[in-house]
Formats: structure tokens, C-alpha cells, sequence
């Protein structure tokens, strides 16, 4: 591996703050997804947005066993399952968390082995925690050599 420019610190810098954001963001929701996903598991409800329980409000739902759909739930799945739309929004933090992954192993030079780790952070809970202070630091001490 070569060290970095010291022409590019100011941009490593900038790639390594919006790589920490999308870790913390993309780590939470990914947490959340767990939560919702435990709560579908343990008592078969979803939370609902703005269904005819009030704002948010926990909906029981049974499967049936002909076609494998969701009975019980009070109108369509897409637009109120707070389960889907919070697959969607991570999705796309996953997609900005790469950006952000990719931006730091071009600019430093990295493995693509550390480019796979880190990526995998934004899809196993708890790692991007992990992987954001750990290749913190890595960055920060590669940008200490070039200083």
C-alpha cells in the first residue's frame, strides 16, 4: 500500500467525516430493522403509520396458509408498514454507507479485503459501529503520516 497525497488530505478528511455519519446512521437503522423484525417474530404485529389506530400503533396480523399473505392488517402493507419503509430508507443509507466506503479505500489506498469488511458493517448488526472506530483510527493514522 502507498501513503496518500498530502495534496488530498483536506478531501480524505471530508471522505472520512461522511463515512462516520453513514456508519452511525446506517448502523441505527439497521438495529431498528432488527427491533421490528423481533416484534413480526415474538407477537406477528408490524407497526403501523397513520392507520385507523391512531399515528403509530401496533398491528396484529396472521398469515394465511394457502397464499402466505398478511391477514389482519388495517389497509395496504406498502405505504404504512413502518417495517418496509424502514427496509427502503436503509437500503438506501446502505448505499450512501458504500459511497462512503469507497470514497475512503480509493482515496487510501486500502485492500480490497478492508474495502469487504467495512462493507459488510451496513449488513451485520452492530458492525458498523465496530468497523467506523476501528478504520477511524486507520485512516487517521495514515493521514498522521503524510502530515
Amino acid at each position: 500500500m502507498t501513503s496518500p497525497n498530502a495534496a488530498q488530505v483536506p478531501t480524505i478528511k471530508s471522505a472520512l467525516k461522511f463515512f462516520k455519519v453513514t456508519s452511525y446512521i446506517t448502523g441505527i437503522f439497521l438495529i431498528l430493522i432488527m427491533v421490528l423484525w423481533a416484534i413480526r417474530l415474538i407477537w406477528s404485529a408490524d407497526v403501523w403509520i397513520g392507520g385507523p389506530d391512531g399515528l403509530i400503533a401496533l398491528a396484529q396480523f396472521s398469515v394465511d396458509p394457502s397464499t402466505g399473505e398478511k391477514v389482519g392488517l388495517p389497509g395496504p402493507q406498502i405505504p404504512n408498514d413502518f417495517t418496509t419503509v424502514s427496509l427502503i430508507i436503509h437500503g438506501w443509507l446502505y448505499v450512501a454507507y458504500l459511497f462512503g466506503d469507497f470514497r475512503l479505500w480509493t482515496l487510501l489506498r486500502w485492500s480490497f479485503l478492508r474495502f469487504l469488511v467495512i462493507a459488510l458493517g451496513g449488513v451485520i448488526p452492530f458492525l458498523s459501529f465496530f468497523t467506523e472506530r476501528y478504520y477511524s483510527k486507520v485512516a487517521e493514522a495514515d493521514l498522521k503520516k503524510v502530515a
